[in-house]
């Protein structure tokens, strides 16, 4: 049998060695996520997956729609967020109507 001191010992080094392992379990939970849950990029995904780029859309339909789900945001605070989204891939940036014709404005559309 061994010395409680011992066991002692040998149970605070397995703790310290699963505080290593977790803490490096949330580093890589981190790379995983690319925004943080309730961020402007994350509301910005969930009405890509709601369908609402499935037409190209402008700044001004982006907020009126926001606001319709009670987040009130100005063009400015959604410019590097939609930045964020273009260069991931999700959402492409356009002037392109879907009638040929050019907008004055930039569009955003379901990449």
């Amino acid at each position: 049998m061994k010395d409680p001191k011992e066991i002692n010992k040998i149970l605070k080094d397995h703790e310290r060695r699963l505080v290593i392992l977790e803490s490096k379990k949330k580093i890589v939970d981190k790379k995983e996520s690319w925004y943080k849950p309730g961020s402007t990029v994350d509301k910005i995904v969930k009405l890509i997956s709601e369908g609402f780029f499935n037409k190209p859309k402008n700044l001004t339909e982006i907020i009126s729609e926001l606001e319709t789900k009670d987040y009130h945001l100005k063009a400015s605070d959604l410019t590097l967020p939609l930045r964020k989204v273009v260069r991931k891939g999700l959402l492409k940036k356009t002037k392109q109507l879907p009638s040929g014709t050019v907008s004055k404005k930039w569009l955003y559309i379901k990449a």
